[in-house]
């Protein structure tokens, strides 16, 4: 059974809620951690958030689909906490205002650390995952 046919089933949609609501809170208060530490000049939060989603994301696709439920709660977690944990957006928008504001080499250091670190990251956590389950 697919997770969206449980979701409309209804059996799904609070423990999505919560997970999405759980990610949404990990994402700002990781986000607000590294802003704290390393300011803002750089979008190093959200490249933080979305690397570790990164990840997060490939050990989960390495879990074991071979039962029904595992593969139910894998795609829970990958669409409700990640899906509100990680953010194409807030990196687009920061990319764009780096650009905007002149600092080009920040703005194309963000785009190729975002996409080389994601993609390799989502890779390891692949690998790390096929070890552990």
């Amino acid at each position: 059974m697919r997770l969206n046919d449980i979701i409309l089933s209804g059996s799904l949609v609070l423990p999505l809620a919560l997970a999405a609501a759980a990610g949404g809170m990990l994402r700002f208060a990781v986000s607000n951690l590294t802003a704290r530490r390393w300011g803002v000049q750089f979008p190093l939060g959200t490249l933080m958030v979305n690397s570790t989603a990164a990840l997060m994301m490939g050990m989960l696709a390495a879990w074991p689909t071979a039962f029904a439920d595992r593969a139910v709660w894998a795609q829970l977690m990958a669409v409700g906490l990640l899906g509100s944990y990680s953010t194409v957006s807030s990196f687009s928008l920061q990319t764009l205002i780096l650009w905007q504001s002149h600092h080009y080499r920040q703005a194309l250091l963000n785009i190729g650390l975002s996409f080389g670190l994601c993609l390799s990251l989502v890779f390891a956590g692949f690998s790390l995952g096929n070890l552990i389950w």
